[in-house]
């Protein structure tokens, strides 16, 4: 079937549903009515619960105070703590001062279950309204967190959430603690009080207001459960708005009648830091408006299934196999060059997609052809340089023993056949890994005590390596073609002792090693620079330089290389690579060994 045909059939769907459309609308316009009337409601009788936990708290803040009024009870907290039996008519009376002051507190509001003084001389008084009332003195209480806030308020009331509280030999109980720092008048720590108090005084505020239906949840500033009359919701609700001082909020429940959608507001206290959540299930509010929801659910189910099936299979008609060329194509991106699997079709998408799978079979097989001659070139190219190295060095070697045998017969020989053995060694490992520079300017010296036994007495090389970078990383065999040439060259038709200098050194950011060959002595010609920028040269004499300058491109890449300059009456010979070290992490060759 042909595009044409689907958006006919579309177009005909669409236009049978705006009544169905328009009643759903009207519905739900009646149904966000009485949902912003029900928060507006909420957000008054949440703002009264506000009013009557703080107003509650503040009474507990006042309690707190009532220590600062009995003079006898701070005489008593200044002193060294003593025992029971020690005790003086003023320590008596500063006790029975404690009792009256911890036995009224009960009975000033019902909510405290308990109080305990802990002096900052060791002592410690309490009470308890119900259970047992001896405190326990094995528990420690400087490290719990409510402990050390109260003693950084500097006598400012500290409110907890809800603690276990283990001071009193009994059963632990759960309440909130309210506590303040004692202080004399020169403002020195004398004692901190704790009052226990019970969560139950959040619930009765709650009675009182005559809620029905509505779930309301308190939690203190560490999205910890204070009260809550749905603890399933109250879940939900610690990980909702963290940081918002007001708001609306909505959620989800799925209980054994089904799943159940509540809605609310929600409400920070500045004085408390607690956050309080008030909210209604949204069933029970809409109660009055079912009946309407229901005759517009049964007007609607039969063409809505019919509709929904419908609009199902062009969906998934339509957007499957675009989604799936989409796929493909970023896949292609990556460079993996899979096609897509093509279903049968016989639409425009069909034969997009019978196109596009050709076009990335082709260019999966062009890009694999481009890849292989690239491989196969790059291969040919270190093969050939290879070949060209090895014919030359072993030349110039074996025509110096020869030379050296037939001028004298001497123990030098044995010196010059164990030295070209290290060469010849060093030289079969130009397909191995990087070696360091230390180990390169060893097979260097190595060298140049041959070159010396040739040109007996003629140059004299110096060694400018700093240790710090004796281990940078660099191709075997590099330097020496370069070095064999600033022999060959340089003491040309000169009668005194060549002055050789090898230097290593660090650009400035530390990212490249420059290895520098200077000379005094005759130069190269003119046609050597020349014959660095060609691909290939007969010149056999210049075969090194370009050797070298092909083995560290083709490695590191175009902008690394020699250089050949003549500075004053010095010829330069600069080579240019980056600085890796060996020993982090293993450095390998990055050249194509080929096979």
């Amino acid at each position: 079937m042909r595009y044409q045909n689907k958006l006919l059939i579309l177009f005909f769907l669409l236009s049978s549903i705006p009544a169905l459309i328009i009643g759903a609308i009207g519905y739900q316009k009646s149904s966000d009515m009485l949902l912003r009337q029900n928060k507006q409601d909420l957000d008054v009788i949440l703002v009264q619960l506000n009013s009557s936990i703080e107003r509650q708290i503040n009474d507990f803040d006042r309690f707190s105070m009532l220590p600062y009024f009995m003079p006898e009870l701070f005489s008593y907290l200044n002193k060294p703590s003593v025992s029971p039996d020690q005790w003086s008519s003023e320590e008596l009376k500063a006790q029975r001062s404690m009792i009256r002051l911890m036995s009224a507190y009960p009975s000033i509001n019902s909510s405290i279950n308990g109080l305990i003084v802990y002096g900052m001389n060791g002592t410690r008084s309490g009470y308890r309204y119900n259970g047992e009332l001896a405190i326990n003195i094995d528990a420690e209480v400087t490290n719990e967190q409510w402990y050390k806030d109260v003693l950084e308020a500097q006598g400012g009331f500290v409110v907890t959430g809800l603690n276990e509280v283990n001071q009193f030999i009994n059963t632990p109980f759960q309440a909130i603690i309210g506590s303040r720092l004692l202080m004399d008048e020169d403002y020195r720590p004398l004692a901190v009080t704790a009052i226990f108090i019970s969560p139950e005084f959040i619930s009765k505020i709650v009675s009182a207001l005559e809620l029905r239906n509505v779930q309301v949840t308190v939690l203190d500033k560490k999205q910890e459960l204070i009260y809550t009359s749905d603890p399933r919701l109250a879940e939900q609700q610690r990980t909702m708005h963290i940081g918002q001082k007001k708001g609306e909020w909505e959620s989800e429940l799925v209980s054994e009648v089904g799943e159940r959608t509540y809605s609310g507001v929600f409400l920070k206290s500045g004085y408390l830091d607690w956050t309080i959540y008030m909210g209604i299930d949204r069933d029970e509010m809409l109660q009055g408006s079912r009946s309407i929801r229901n005759f517009t659910y049964m007007m609607i189910i039969g063409i809505a299934i019919l509709a929904a099936m419908i609009s199902w299979l062009l969906a998934r008609g339509l957007s499957k196999p675009i989604y799936r060329l989409i796929r493909s194509m970023r896949r292609v991106e990556k460079g993996q060059f899979s096609a897509p699997v093509s279903f049968d079709r016989e639409d425009e998408i069909g034969q997009l997609e019978i196109s596009y799978s050709r076009m990335v079979q082709r260019l999966n097989g062009l890009v694999q052809s481009i890849e292989e001659k690239e491989r196969q070139k790059r291969h040919a190219e270190l093969r050939a340089l290879r070949a060209q190295i090895q014919p030359h060095f072993l030349y110039n070697t074996l025509n110096s023993i020869r030379m050296l045998a037939i001028i004298q017969q001497s123990d030098q020989i044995a010196k010059l056949i164990q030295s070209l053995n290290k060469l010849l060694h060093a030289n079969m490992k130009l397909d191995g890994e990087l070696v360091t520079l230390e180990d390169e300017i060893r097979l260097l010296k190595e060298y140049t005590s041959l070159m010396d036994l040739r040109y007996t007495n003629i140059f004299e090389v110096r060694w400018l390596i700093p240790e710090m970078i004796q281990q940078a990383a660099i191709p075997p065999m590099l330097l020496q073609p370069l070095i064999e040439n600033a022999i060959f060259h340089g003491a040309k038709g000169m009668e005194r002792k060549l002055d050789i200098v090898i230097e290593a050194s660090l650009n400035t950011d530390e990212r490249n090693l420059i290895i520098e060959i200077r000379d005094d002595g005759a130069g190269f010609p003119d046609s050597a620079i020349a014959i660095l920028n060609e691909t290939s040269s007969p010149d056999i004499g210049h075969i090194g330089l370009r050797n070298v300058q092909d083995r560290i491109r083709l490695r590191f890449g175009e902008e690394y290389g020699i250089t050949l300059k003549r500075v004053e009456y010095h010829t330069v010979i600069r080579l240019t690579m980056p600085y890796r070290v060996v020993g982090e992490g293993r450095v390998k060759n990055v050249e194509p060994t080929g096979s």
